[in-house]
């Protein structure tokens, strides 16, 4: 498939040149979400040459408003209402199809829009990768995460990311001052004008650590309480249940050791240990000692892969393990 399917195809295709079999082919690779990154991309790209073209979606809309106001009656009788249900059976069906097709075709023109403005990269469990914003600011992101961002840059407003999962942050101050956002799915939002940070926003917590610079913390719960102003160093823990915490390191560079493919215990108990496995490689971990759980450990170990990872944890706490699949057990 991917020898058959070329920018020329995808090009031709947004023309309307292609053959019926040439057109079949390209919606069946557009079948593999992997593609659609791609295929936006050379979208833009085809639009920007062609800015007299109007988007289907468009003309099936105006279409559609077009029947609903013009064909169907504004306001039927009531007495024929009553008296032909035939009638009012059909304009029912009509009524309701109306209504479900501009709903469709609504939603799929907000997924569109959203899909071609917005750029969002995932990493897989196990993985690590870096990515350039617009502006210059350079993001890590650690497994298991995605972030999501304008796909053609911030503009003059607000630049503004969203974050699931573990993130390091290295972002250029803007000429123009520009605030730097970065938005969490449990709400807490990290505003900054240029400032290096990590931020770790996932199920059990969110965390933010400040290396250099100042970032201004806010909660969504909790918008009439004001910021919480961070300065280097400092270490700010959101629990699930929304009670914030604030500590001081003195080695901020811990929290963003996975950069270097190491891991980074202080007095970490075992139970930590596993949500990280969990989080990092998606391993499904059980301890059976509730003791063993709570021990802890102190050190900074290297992590290249899961395996590594798993050895040093029978050494480091002098354990065994099974392993069936992507499912540990722990043992004393």
């Amino acid at each position: 498939m991917e020898d058959i399917i070329n920018k020329k195809l995808v090009l031709d295709y947004f023309s309307g040149h292609t053959t019926p079999l040439q057109k079949k082919v390209v919606e069946v690779w557009l079948q593999d979400e992997n593609n659609h990154e791609q295929y936006y991309e050379w979208l833009h790209e085809w639009e920007s040459t062609h800015l007299q073209a109007t988007a289907s979606w468009e003309d099936a809309f105006n279409r559609t408003q077009h029947w609903v106001n013009e064909e169907l009656p504004a306001s039927p009788p009531f007495v024929s209402i009553y008296h032909n249900r035939g009638w009012w059976f059909n304009f029912n069906h009509k009524m309701v199809a109306a209504i479900v097709l501009i709903a469709l075709v609504g939603a799929s023109v907000f997924g569109f829009k959203d899909q071609l403005l917005y750029k969002t990269v995932r990493v897989g469990y196990g993985q690590t990768s870096q990515i350039a914003l617009d502006d210059g600011s350079v993001v890590a992101l650690n497994a298991n995460s995605s972030l999501r961002f304008p796909r053609f840059g911030f503009g003059d407003g607000t630049r503004t990311v969203e974050l699931t999962g573990e993130a390091d942050f290295q972002v250029k101050h803007s000429p123009s001052h520009q605030r730097f956002v970065v938005l969490t799915p449990k709400g807490l939002q990290v505003t900054v004008l240029g400032t290096q940070f990590t931020v770790f926003a996932r199920q059990r917590r969110s965390q933010i650590t400040l290396r250099t610079g100042k970032v201004a913390l806010q909660m969504s719960q909790m918008p009439q309480e004001p910021a919480i102003i961070m300065k280097p160093g400092d270490l700010v823990t959101m629990d699930n249940v929304g009670k914030v915490t604030r500590t001081h390191t003195a080695n901020p560079d811990i929290q963003s050791s996975w950069k270097q493919k190491r891991i980074t215990l202080e007095r970490t108990s075992l139970k930590e240990i596993a949500s990280i496995l969990q989080e990092t490689y998606g391993f499904q971990v059980d301890i059976k000692d509730p003791e063993l759980a709570n021990r802890t450990a102190t050190g900074s170990f290297p992590a290249r892969n899961a395996d590594e990872v798993l050895e040093m944890i029978t050494e480091l706490f002098d354990i065994n393990f099974t392993r069936q699949e992507n499912k540990i057990v722990f043992k004393d």
